[in-house]
């Protein structure tokens, strides 16, 4: 099962570092069909990239701004969580991204920026991937990412070892997002 969909001029973009212009290119995709659960994790997976890297060369984008892409993944996480609460893969990829940085999930105002409210969106993120699991556990992506917040090293190298015959499958693009998740899932 592919987990991102493709969108023609999306590689060339970022190929090129234009970042808000991708950024930008799924925003519009997503608010016209915002019923595509795929633009959605799109737009979502772009903006948790960029945030993710920005301190790596991403804010040498004159037109990107930190505080746009972080207010459209705070948009798009909220309206996922609202209407695809159920949907596999958005549990899957958003859980991911929500446990390994939840800070970037929520407003970073002093009011509500705690170690309480960093928990509470950590522990929302390991929830959503084991959720995406009992969904369904037959999805190779989704038990590795899974594994990877247990303390069973063996079972989670084991199910690595079993992916990579269709990491290809599940990642065949070329653009930044495939290719971590490329890199982070290849033995």
């Amino acid at each position: 099962m592919r987990y991102f969909t493709n969108i023609e001029p999306l590689v060339y973009l970022e190929k090129q570092e234009r970042w808000e212009k991708a950024r930008e290119l799924l925003y519009k995709k997503w608010i016209n069909e915002k019923t595509h659960v795929n633009n959605l994790i799109r737009l979502l997976s772009e903006c948790w990239y960029i945030l993710t890297n920005w301190d790596n060369g991403m804010n040498n984008d004159p037109d990107l701004s930190f505080q746009t892409v972080h207010n459209t993944l705070i948009e798009c996480t909220a309206f996922g969580l609202q209407r695809f609460a159920n949907d596999q893969r958005f549990l899957c990829v958003a859980g991911y991204m929500i446990s390994l940085f939840p800070y970037l999930f929520y407003a970073n105002n002093p009011d509500n920026s705690t170690d309480a409210l960093y928990t509470e969106w950590e522990q929302k993120g390991i929830a959503m991937l084991q959720k995406a699991y009992e969904i369904n556990p037959t999805d190779k992506v989704t038990k590795v990412l899974n594994l990877g917040n247990s303390s069973n090293l063996s079972s989670y190298n084991e199910a690595k070892i079993a992916l990579q015959p269709e990491i290809e499958d599940a990642f065949p693009g070329e653009t930044a997002i495939e290719l971590y998740f490329k890199d982070i899932l290849s033995i």
